[in-house]
């Protein structure tokens, strides 16, 4: 995300609605409705409490709700595969052309079993790999509490980016 301006909490409890939903309502990948959902309770007294009232949001979605939300997502493997270095011989932070592959295969494994992009907040590749490896094992409901935790913590870090 690519702030140009960070609000102090006065500057954020003043805006006008419009401005407030045009500011936060991507904190929750394309889905304005969360900021719409939290003006009700300004002012706030801090980014912590925007956070929070943020995750009361979110917690008080449907199942269907919140797999729609992680669909809004954007798919980080596809990404990284397509821009990752491609090395013949293996070098540390390079993947060569059997990872990729593997990554690929994971990946559509992922989709495939749980309906939506793997969400991390992990951004070294070997630990996203892991990562994944570890999380495509999880049964749907345990995965989506695990992507719920994920989104509310890129949520938590874009709230703070933006309100200083």
């Amino acid at each position: 995300m690519f702030v140009t301006h960070h609000f102090s909490i006065d500057e954020v409890n003043n805006l006008m609605s419009e401005h407030f939903v045009r500011i936060f309502g991507n904190v929750v990948e394309h889905f304005p409705a969360a900021a719409i959902g939290i003006l009700k309770y300004r002012p706030f007294n801090d980014s912590n409490a925007i956070v929070k009232a943020i995750y009361d949001f979110l917690d008080s979605l449907k199942c269907q709700e919140k797999e729609q939300i992680f669909q809004q997502y954007p798919d980080i493997f596809e990404n990284a595969i397509c821009n990752y270095p491609l090395i013949v011989d293996k070098e540390p932070g390079y993947m060569n052309i059997a990872e990729k592959r593997r990554l690929q295969e994971l990946n559509l494994r992922y989709k495939e079993k749980f309906g939506c992009p793997f969400i991390t907040t992990k951004t070294e590749i070997d630990d996203v790999y892991s990562e994944l490896l570890s999380r495509i094992e999880n049964n749907k409901d345990d995965e989506m509490q695990r992507t719920m935790r994920e989104v509310k913590a890129i949520v938590y870090d874009k709230v703070h980016e933006i309100v200083r």
